[in-house]
């Protein structure tokens, strides 16, 4: 049975499991419900702030740039900011593009996104895929360089997770990016006790927004009603956003710190070269 297409959005089904895509804003996920509780914060059916939805992608980079300038190669590149309420451009420019969809069936889907040959001097190519069954969730996210010349790049996936006050968090983050009063990146350090979530504890004991480094791609989220297992391929950096007195909070899993690309830490795709990542969300019972 093919899947059904409801106000531009994709709606994909596994038993009682339920995705909606949204091809034409940012490639977003507006909502994912199993066992009728929903997994991600569902998008108003209206919204078309991407901060608003379940989740995007961010390629073909994450988080900020400082300035939006940084030199690869024989390219100085300055990028505009893309967002109203930061002055440094984030998040790539796949969140704010339309995506093609190339397939899709009941409970499976991939979309396709084509940028850059603009202020971001190289062409590329993204894919996304959505792989839906009863209890779990697999989403890909692929870029590739289109251009002749090496191409700095990092993936990142912006998931909302809702219900912060009764979620907890157990994941091994060994080590951290401080940050500024502007949450910019200044240094890699240990992650201080206060923010170790290796035994697990609550999400918003302490506000963060800031990159840990060192993940093993490994992380547990538990409700007193629910749990739900996080396992990311080719991410060894977790952005953790949890901001004070608010009812959602973002796991954000990376394949570079955030600041690589303006530090020149990102890896550097060779011409026709791919760079890829995958996350699985569980659902089970406490």
């Amino acid at each position: 049975m093919p899947s059904r297409r409801e106000n531009d959005h994709l709606q994909l089904r596994a038993d009682d499991a339920q995705l909606s895509l949204d091809p034409y804003q940012g490639g977003a996920v507006r909502a994912y419900r199993c066992g009728g509780r929903e997994v991600l914060r569902a998008g108003a059916a209206d919204a078309s702030d991407p901060f608003a939805l379940a989740s995007f992608p961010m390629v073909p980079y994450a988080n900020r740039i400082v300035g939006g300038c940084f030199q690869s190669g024989v390219h100085s590149v300055r990028l505009r900011p893309n967002w109203d309420g930061d002055p440094h451009p984030l998040h790539g420019q796949g969140w704010r593009g339309h995506w093609r969809v190339l397939d899709s069936s009941a409970a499976a889907a991939s979309l396709e996104f084509q940028g850059g040959g603009d202020e971001w001097p190289w062409r590329y190519r993204a894919q996304q895929r959505f792989e839906l069954s009863a209890t779990s969730l697999v989403m890909s996210l692929e870029v590739e360089n289109l251009s002749p010349s090496p191409m700095p790049a990092m993936l990142g996936l912006h998931p909302y997770f809702p219900d912060a006050a009764r979620a907890e968090l157990h994941a091994r983050l060994p080590r951290v990016w401080r940050t500024d009063e502007a949450a910019l990146p200044l240094e890699e350090c240990p992650t201080p006790a206060a923010w170790s979530f290796d035994s697990g504890r609550p999400i918003g004991a302490t506000p963060l927004d800031h990159c840990f480094s060192g993940w093993d791609g490994a992380a547990v989220l538990r409700w007193p009603d629910r749990v739900l297992t996080l396992r990311a391929e080719n991410c060894h950096f977790l952005q953790v956003y949890a901001p004070a007195a608010c009812e959602f909070f973002c796991l954000e899993p990376q394949t570079a710190a955030t600041g690589a690309i303006g530090r020149g830490e990102a890896p550097l795709l060779q011409p026709g070269e791919r760079l890829g990542m995958r996350l699985r969300l569980d659902c089970g019972e406490p």
